[in-house]
Formats: C-alpha cells, structure tokens, sequence
C-alpha cells in the first residue's frame, strides 16, 4: 500500500486504530479542527504533532510517519521502561497487583509429555525469567519475577 505524503500516513493510522478524527485528535490532546487541516492538506504536521503521534501511538516508526521510508510499524515500541518492585513494566502500565503474579517453574521435557526419557533435559533449577504480553494493539508489557 503506498502512503506518497504524510497526510495519508496520519489517515492511516487513523484508520487502521478504528477512530474518527474527533477521537484521534482526543488522544493526541489536540483540536479536532487540526486534524482536519492536517487531513485536508491546508496544514502541515508540526514538531509538536509528531511528537504527539508518537507518543500515542509508539509502535508506529517515525520514519515511515516522517518520510513515508522504513517499516510502518517498528518492532518493540518507544515507550518508556521502568521498573517497579523488581518488575520491569513499559509504557503506561497501571500499578500492578502483586498478588496476581505467580513463580512458575520451568518443565522439564518429561514433564510435558516427552516420550523419550533419554533426551529429557534436568531443568528442575530452572526458574521463569519472564513473561511478554502482546496486545492488539502491538504494546507490550515485560514482567519479571522478583
């Protein structure tokens, strides 16, 4: 699919999250009316546009917002890490219910049905290091065990 100028990159993207323009302008914090001149090509994106769309929405590549050049989407989002309770999160993640979160051991091969005892790898050490939730909306959210 071509996207030639940025006005139909920023389409796209509305398009492709199900919003209307009054919504996509509500995300951004931005004036519907913006939305339309920038749709309409009356006015170019700005600095601070940009910086919103990325924000919003950071698993879109700023290159292929920008210059049209590059993938549409990148592969981990440009959203901020931190860590809380020895928890790596991203993004706006609310505060997470400790008691929710669970140390699951690792199965040995055995364990999971292997038939053949002989190729079974001793993994009763092994602990899990973390888990990736992948959502729709390509975000992500990292936990690791304390």
């Amino acid at each position: 699919m071509e996207f030639g100028e940025m006005k139909d990159r920023i389409a796209h993207i509305i398009r492709a999250k199900n919003l209307t323009a009054a919504e996509f302008a509500a995300q951004l914090g931005i004036q519907p009316s913006n939305i339309s001149h920038l749709l309409s090509g009356r006015n170019n994106p700005s600095l601070e546009f940009v910086k919103k769309l990325k924000e919003s929405f950071p698993e879109y590549n700023l290159d292929w917002i920008i210059f049209g050049t590059g993938s549409m989407t990148v592969s981990t989002p440009f959203q901020e890490t931190r860590t809380q309770n020895g928890i790596q999160t991203v993004g706006n993640q609310k505060d997470v219910d400790n008691s929710l979160l669970l140390e699951f051991p690792t199965p040995s091969l055995t364990e999971t049905g292997s038939e053949s005892q002989s190729e079974a790898v001793n993994t009763s050490s092994a602990r899990l290091k973390q888990v990736l939730f992948v959502f729709d909306d390509h975000t992500f959210e990292v936990f690791e065990p304390r």
